[in-house]
Order: C-alpha cells, then sequence, then structure tokens
C-alpha cells in the first residue's frame, strides 16, 4: 500500500463522524397491508433522535470493461451521542475494512477510529496511536463551537426532525415506491419500502446537506453537472427498512448502475455497479466505549506514513488551521507532538499552546 492511498485512508477515518438519524412512532401492523408513501411519512418526519447505537455502513462495488476492478468496505461499530447535548462531539468506536482490485493492483485497509469523552485513538494495522487529549480537546471544541454556529445561524431549530432542519425530504427522493412486506433487520421486525431513485433530488438535497456539515464549504452543483450526473446513473433504486412498532429507520439501500459519458473520454471502464447500504441496530440502547489498552503515541504513525508533523495532515487540502477552520495548534506545538514518544510527552507539549 502506498503512503498516499495509507495517508487518505486514516483521514477519511479522523473526518468519519456519526450523524444522528431521526425516525417516529407508530402502532405496529400488519406491515404489508401499510400505504409505503405513509410509512415514508412516518419514517423521514418521526421527531425521535437516534442517540446511540450499532452502525454498520457497507459498500459493494464493480467496475465492467478493460480496466475492470472491484471495491469492498465496511465501516462498523457502536457510536452514542449526549442526548441533552445535540452539540457535543459523539463517542464512536468503528472499525474500517477496505479491499481494492483493479489494472494489476490491489489495496488493502485495516483501521479504526475511537473517541471518548476526553480522547481520541487511530487504530492502524491492528495497533492503536494515541491523539492526545489537548489535541483531541481542539478537534472536539472547534467542532461543537462550529455546530452552535450553525444553529445560530438559523438553521431551522423549530424543526421536528433533523431532515426538516437540513431543508430536505427524503420521500421526495423515491418514486413508484412499493411495500415489500416485513422483513428482519439485526433482530429488529421492519418494513420494507422500495421505489426508483430521483438521482437528480438526491444530488441536489445532499448538496444542501454538504452545505449545513460543520466546518463544510462544498460548492454547490450547477445544472449542467447536476445533467452530467443524472445522464451516467442508468439504474437507480432506493430501499427503506422502517421499524415496524416504531417506524425508526433501521435500514437504507442504494443500488447503482453507472456508466461513464462521453465526454470521459476512453477510461477503459463500460459501467460501474454500486451498492451501499447502512444499517443501524440496538438503536437508543447504551453502548460501551473505552479507550485502547495499548495505545502508542500518535506521532509514531505520522512517521510511518511519511508525515513530518500534524501540520502535514493540511498541507494536502486539508484543514491545517483546525476542525472547522477555527485556528489550530502553533507549529512549536506541531513540532513537539512529533518528537514526542510517550503518553507523558505528549500531555507535556500543552505548554507550547500557552
Amino acid at each position: 500500500m502506498t503512503r498516499i492511498r495509507a495517508r487518505a485512508a486514516i483521514l477519511a477515518l479522523i473526518l468519519v463522524l456519526p450523524a444522528a438519524v431521526a425516525g417516529c412512532g407508530g402502532d405496529g401492523g400488519d406491515g404489508g397491508s401499510e400505504d409505503p408513501s405513509q410509512v415514508l411519512e412516518q419514517t423521514f418526519n418521526n421527531p425521535t433522535d437516534v442517540t446511540s447505537g450499532q452502525l454498520d455502513i457497507s459498500v459493494d462495488g464493480s467496475a465492467e470493461g478493460t480496466q475492470s476492478g472491484d471495491l469492498t468496505a465496511t465501516v462498523e461499530g457502536p457510536f452514542q451521542t449526549d442526548e441533552n447535548d445535540p452539540t457535543a462531539f459523539p463517542q464512536v468506536d468503528l472499525n474500517a475494512q477496505v479491499s481494492a482490485s483493479g489494472a494489476g493492483q490491489s489495496f488493502d485497509f485495516d483501521g479504526g477510529l475511537v473517541t471518548t469523552e476526553d480522547n481520541a485513538f487511530v487504530e492502524y494495522q491492528g495497533q492503536a496511536y494515541e491523539v492526545g487529549s489537548t489535541v483531541f480537546q481542539q478537534f472536539k471544541t472547534a467542532y461543537e463551537q462550529s455546530v452552535r454556529r450553525s444553529q445560530a445561524q438559523g438553521d431551522n431549530q423549530d424543526a421536528s426532525t433533523i431532515f426538516d432542519r437540513l431543508g430536505v425530504d427524503p420521500q421526495t427522493w423515491l418514486t413508484n415506491v412499493s411495500n415489500e412486506g416485513d422483513e428482519d433487520v439485526e433482530g429488529t421486525d421492519t418494513i420494507h419500502i422500495h421505489g426508483d431513485a430521483d438521482v437528480e433530488q438526491i444530488v441536489s438535497d445532499f448538496g444542501k446537506i454538504a452545505q449545513r456539515v460543520p466546518g463544510a464549504s462544498a460548492p454547490s452543483l450547477d445544472q449542467a453537472q447536476l445533467d452530467q450526473v443524472k445522464d451516467s446513473i442508468k439504474e437507480a433504486s432506493l430501499d427503506v427498512y422502517s421499524g415496524k412498532d416504531d417506524h425508526i429507520l433501521r435500514k437504507l439501500s442504494v443500488s447503482l448502475v453507472i456508466e461513464p459519458p462521453a465526454s470521459a473520454g476512453d477510461t477503459g471502464v463500460s459501467s460501474v455497479n454500486l451498492d451501499l447500504s447502512v444499517t443501524l441496530s440496538d438503536v437508543n440502547e447504551p453502548q460501551t466505549i473505552g479507550a485502547p489498552s495499548d495505545a502508542q503515541p500518535l506521532a509514531g504513525l505520522l512517521r510511518q506514513l511519511g508525515l513530518s508533523s500534524l501540520g502535514s495532515i493540511g498541507s494536502s487540502g486539508g484543514t491545517s488551521g483546525g476542525v472547522g477552520g477555527g485556528g489550530g495548534p502553533s507549529s512549536d506545538y506541531l513540532n513537539c507532538i512529533e518528537d514526542a514518544t510517550t503518553a507523558a510527552e505528549i500531555q507535556s507539549c500543552a505548554d507550547q499552546l500557552q
């Protein structure tokens, strides 16, 4: 695995933040007889926040053509947020595995991210590395300030669900909906709703969501770009699995068939099949998230990846000034962290923040 790929994988893990998902209460009954549009309404317009549970994200992709290839990726583990403080940084224990092959090359990655109340840890190839409570506190504070700033700017805080606050309506993502009956999802009875995906609406809404993510500055797509995305996706379907008794979203699956546009030239890829699913289990049940017992200083991982300091993370387009752009550690502090070899030495670097 190249250093560039390793860096990208680690940065992706560091930036992963589980989002709260909304659901709503219902009476149960025969799931197969319920109107699919009503089930979607009850699911996506439910004020019940999901503040803890087990998250499972999986991606399976394959490319056809002279440059064929395959990709499988999973992110799974428990998460827990403060139900009394929606701005609080979430606690997670997520493990990611990625395997890809194509054009005579292969790539494998195994890593994870753990955040507790006062520290964070990156796990890479079976070894845990401590970020350090001081550095973590800076990221945590910047994140929480960014969330509060977003709220203060009037992001519809009177709305009852996260989708309302984001200004999107997921019901508009599906057309030709049908009730596929009851189905078990990780031990929970759910109602399975299937539909065709409205690609243009989904892309437009995800642009809105990206703009509202704390610290994000993603540009919106213009109509020409939207048309290009829409024309490239030849088949798209969505499957929603709603809790039969409470109508909380338990699983969301997306299947796509993509063909590169002619304007892209000869890419060697004739089509791409992509399946993505997000599953929630043990919803709103307490989760145990603890610090790894054998963590080493983060400086060891930085050296292994060829990063001269924490500041190198931002040098290739990242947020070198800290999460949310709120200003980051001084160069003296970053150099101190780089040279630290023990957890105690990491903590002593806090003097450089004065």
